[in-house]
């Protein structure tokens, strides 16, 4: 069976159909947190369409054909560090999670084409859809009473679930599509493309990460557009202005959006005072290891599993070396997407600004962590058809 998959890659790689295989496999697997309802059949759109395609491969190949690159280097020393987390503090399944992380970055990054990524169409239909997904699964529960009308959605039905990951992706998506509507001034589509988010982020799903990373990636972009003398500067501080009044009279006027500001910091504070504390504990340098649990009761009362914090969880878990090696890639991508003008960057920067308040290990199953980080950051390494026309 193994020779036979060999062989089957070995066929269509020669041709060219290897990237066409791992990009729409990877097209399916987006699409599954949309479609399916559990995470075990999004576990195995990826398991029997990525994972074990990308082992063949990556197998088959031997490094042949790799570019090194900073970004690819640095990927290699993330991984590695999580290895030597492991030998320590980790069990058999946490190397099959790691193996997992590895593979999907390695599809995403080398055999996957990023052509049809990186198109206007894909960036605003991506957006419409979850948009629809929200906004469909949010009438529906208020037709059949499942929620009321005003009441916070914390259940979507498929694998996209949580409310506040489900903002995160939304605000991300946005950020994604943005640079299309300024290029192509669809300015229409844009204000009511930000109406709707701002709509489903605080009204529907009721969570202050969205509209925070929408708000600074409003910001972020108006202030660039002014620095640089855009002609679209007017349109983004005009929108981001409007958004913000809306949102300011509302406020005192409809509960549920009084009740994000009446939630504060949701103790989120305390907790991470306690969780430095614990990491400085158990060590600077190599964290509490991947079985270190978190079980913490802040002083309202409220039980807490994890960090809320990706970059607390990196430090926490795997020490300040994976915390530092992390830091040094993102900025590595950024820096790449901002020099070539790849929308992607700007869906990643407005992913970790959210996460700083939710977030927690990146190395597990497949999960909302992999579309957030993963995916554009591996995304922006890919050069594939840079390199095909050099």
């Amino acid at each position: 069976m193994w020779s036979a998959a060999v062989r089957f890659l070995d066929g269509f790689s020669r041709d060219g159909r290897e990237a066409v295989y791992f990009t729409f496999a990877l097209l399916l697997f987006i699409a599954s947190f949309l479609l399916l309802p559990t995470t075990k059949m999004v576990n195995n759109v990826y398991y029997v369409f990525l994972a074990v395609p990308a082992l063949v491969a990556a197998v088959r190949r031997r490094g042949r054909g790799l570019r090194w690159a900073p970004d690819l280097l640095l990927w290699t020393m993330f991984i590695a560090w999580f290895v030597i987390v492991g030998v320590w503090s980790g069990d058999g399944q946490y190397f099959k999670h790691v193996l997992y992380v590895a593979l999907f970055v390695l599809l995403v990054r080398v055999f996957a084409d990023p052509a049809i990524f990186r198109k206007p169409v894909f960036a605003r239909g991506l957006f419409w859809v979850l948009t629809v997904y929200v906004m469909g699964s949010a009438v529906i529960y208020w037709i059949v009473g499942r929620y009321a009308v005003g009441e916070r959605v914390l259940w979507l039905p498929a694998r996209m679930t949580g409310p506040i990951y489900t903002s995160m992706w939304l605000a991300c998506c946005f950020a994604l599509a943005l640079p299309v509507w300024l290029r192509e001034c669809r300015r229409l589509e844009m204000g009511v493309a930000l109406s709707v988010a701002v709509f489903c982020i605080a009204y529907v799903l009721q969570s202050r990460s969205g509209l925070f990373g929408l708000a600074v990636l409003l910001i972020l972009l108006g202030a660039s557009a002014v620095w640089r003398r855009s002609v679209h500067s007017f349109s983004l501080i005009g929108l981001a202005a409007a958004i913000g009044g809306i949102l300011f009279l509302l406020g005192s006027q409809v509960p549920e959006l009084a009740s994000l500001v009446q939630r504060a910091d949701s103790g989120r504070f305390e907790l991470w005072a306690i969780l430095i504390a614990e990491w400085m504990e158990c060590g600077l340098w190599t964290g509490c290891g991947m079985d270190h649990g978190i079980q913490i009761q802040l002083s309202q009362g409220m039980l807490l599993h994890h960090p809320h914090n990706i970059f607390l969880a990196l430090g926490l878990f795997s020490g300040a070396v994976a915390l530092f090696i992390f830091l040094a890639l993102m900025f590595t991508l950024l820096r790449r997407a901002w020099s070539r003008r790849d929308p992607w960057g700007l869906y990643l920067l407005t992913a970790l600004v959210m996460l700083n308040f939710d977030g927690t290990k990146l190395v597990g199953n497949p999960d909302e962590l992999w579309l957030l980080v993963l995916l554009p950051a591996a995304l922006i390494g890919n050069d594939r058809g840079r390199h095909a026309t050099e």
